[in-house]
């Protein structure tokens, strides 16, 4: 074999190897996978560009196909998404960094509705996270806040003599406290008894309220499932059914009482009520002067000789009465033997 083909098989197997290489860092592929197109509307899209992968739980599903800018100067980004991945309505994409080198992928989290995105609908939930020119500003701010603080404090403390008073007299506040505190070291230990007893008043309270809240519970369970009487006026229709005939019926009775009927017109007419009342008033007279034993009713009922009297009279005519009933044959029998002879 001559050097020419020695060198033109080497050349060759370095291109294969260069492709291979080319195609598989940048994930190239000879097939085609199925796609469907997708829209998400961002603030901002720095750092992405199209061909940026779409991840769903670190796997790629899609790739950013456009970005363009909306009227209301926000991106647009145009992507395709792998035909066999389909996303809740409710999912979100967020933009985030990947890798060292900082480069930008469009992060996306299912969401859990049951409706799915139409191929060319709308990706309405995005997140974009602060820039880095953002995060370095932030910082660069921070700095400058703690510089001021060191100075406010610089300023405040003074030099080392004045911060070693302040420690003198943070050593002296902490004597006068303890002391403090042994003086009045009963008196503390009653208001820490007097806390307690309160804590516990309101642990008692607020078990009493609790069964209390259970009691109300039941009531409204028992009510609501038809016990008692309550609950069978609120579930029993029959017993619905007859309070609304009673209440109809007294609304009856009251509509005849306000019409010309006799409990009606004594109600409403004045003439006839001080007719029965004067009525009234005389017959309590009577009752009164027979409770006293005025007038002959009066003295029968209440003169027990005038009674004794009056039913011996009685005996005698009764006896009399009979006297005749017997005697009156005997005499109509000698007036037709008169008549006769």
């Amino acid at each position: 074999m001559s050097n020419e083909a020695r060198v033109g098989i080497f050349v060759i197997i370095i291109l294969i190897i260069f492709v291979v290489l080319s195609m598989k860092i940048g994930e190239l592929s000879f097939t085609k996978k199925s796609t469907y197109p997708v829209t998400m509307v961002f603030s901002t899209v720095e750092g992405l560009k199209i061909s940026s992968p779409l991840e769903l739980a670190g796997v790629e599903v899609g790739k950013v196909t456009a970005i363009s800018l909306n009227k209301d100067y926000s991106a647009v980004v145009s992507a395709a998404l792998n035909e066999d991945i389909r996303l809740p309505v409710d999912s979100t994409a967020s933009i985030a960094t990947k890798g060292v080198l900082g480069d930008k992928i469009i992060v996306l989290s299912p969401g859990v509705s049951s409706s799915f995105i139409d191929p060319g609908g709308n990706l309405a939930r995005t997140k974009v996270p602060p820039s880095l020119d953002t995060l370095l500003t932030q910082v660069g701010e921070l700095a400058e806040n703690l510089t001021e603080l060191s100075a406010s404090l610089n300023a405040s403390f003074g030099d080392e003599e004045a911060l070693r008073e302040i420690v003198m007299n943070l050593r002296t506040l902490s004597a006068d406290s303890a002391s403090l505190v042994a003086d009045n070291k009963d008196d503390i230990t009653a208001v820490v008894s007097n806390m307690r007893e309160i804590t516990e008043e309101f642990i008692f309270i607020s078990e009493n309220l609790t069964t209390t809240s259970r009691s109300i519970d039941d009531i409204a369970s028992s009510i609501s499932s038809g016990q008692g009487s309550l609950g069978k006026l609120v579930k029993d229709d029959a017993l619905y059914d007859s309070m609304v005939a009673f209440m109809e019926s007294a609304e009856n009775i009251m509509d005849r009482m306000n019409d010309d009927s006799t409990l009606g017109m004594l109600m409403t007419d004045s003439a006839l009520y001080d007719d029965l009342a004067q009525t009234a008033q005389n017959l309590r007279a009577i009752t009164d002067d027979m409770a006293a034993g005025r007038g002959t009713l009066g003295r029968l009922m209440t003169d027990e000789e005038l009674y004794t009297d009056m039913r011996e009279t009685l005996r005698s005519a009764n006896k009399a009465m009979q006297g005749i009933e017997e005697q009156t044959p005997i005499t109509v029998f000698g007036t037709v033997l008169g008549v006769i002879w």
